[in-house]
């Protein structure tokens, strides 16, 4: 074989192994794209690789180097057709969110609460969510709660940056949480097929004194809305009111 042809075979793979790279570590993004563009974006590593064995010394195994080659043309129609027909059709299980752990910070005298100068009620539920929708998305969390007349409060986990922030409740507790790595501030962005687990923060400011904050719990409801627009997207009541509400 020819230099010229050892060259091309090696940038071939080069390309392929890069793009199999920056697809994998970028699923947000391609998770935006349209599902004719996936379908050729995630062929091309492959189509690249066969193509660069197709072009390395056939001498020995011909029929292999072609059989490879002909592998990785295969590889677009197979794409195509899984992307645009069956996802479509079998492949969205929608959103998720469920709750495995409830805890409350409520001690005004511990966890920084005082130095900050304020001492609501911090819920801290541990959540998995999931995205099995098509396309990548960017979620707000809210959490409803409901009290004994029927009369609704809505409250948004804490965000990692507000509009025109300044000194508020929400970004001190913020900065007090946001060294650990288990807490999750919004918005969320989850690529299709993404689940992510943590725990999110809900400043419960309107909390009756009277009121029974394990009681409204158990009626209590979350909503993923989108990001953007805040359309409600999915509604679910806590699941298994029975987890043991933890008090830090």
């Amino acid at each position: 074989m020819q230099t010229p042809g050892r060259i091309a075979a090696a940038a071939l793979i080069a390309a392929a192994l890069a793009a199999a790279w920056l697809l994998s570590a970028n699923s947000l993004w391609l998770g935006q794209q349209s599902l004719l563009l996936r379908a050729i974006l995630l062929s091309a590593p492959l189509l690249a690789a066969s193509t660069a064995i197709w072009l390395l010394p056939r001498k020995r195994s011909p029929r292999a180097a072609t059989a490879l080659f002909a592998l990785g043309l295969l590889s677009l129609p197979v794409s195509l057709a899984y992307h645009l027909y069956w996802l479509p059709r079998h492949g969205a299980a929608g959103l998720s969110i469920r709750m495995t752990e409830q805890r409350l910070i409520t001690d005004s005298s511990s966890n920084a609460l005082v130095e900050i100068g304020f001492a609501y009620p911090i819920f801290t539920p541990t959540v998995e969510l999931g995205n099995g929708e098509l396309f990548s998305r960017q979620l707000d969390v809210y959490l409803r709660m409901i009290d004994a007349e029927g009369e609704s409060t809505l409250y948004r986990a804490v965000r990692e940056a507000a509009p025109d922030e300044t000194l508020s409740v929400e970004s001190s507790v913020r900065g007090m949480l946001s060294a650990n790595e288990r807490y999750l501030f919004l918005p969320l962005q989850l690529a299709p097929g993404e689940q992510v687990t943590g725990r999110l923060v809900f400043i419960i400011t309107a909390l009756d004194e009277s009121a029974s904050f394990l009681g409204e719990m158990r009626r209590a409801q979350f909503e993923l809305r989108d990001a953007t627009t805040q359309d409600l997207l999915l509604r679910r009541r806590l699941q298994d009111p029975h987890i043991p509400l933890i008090s830090d």
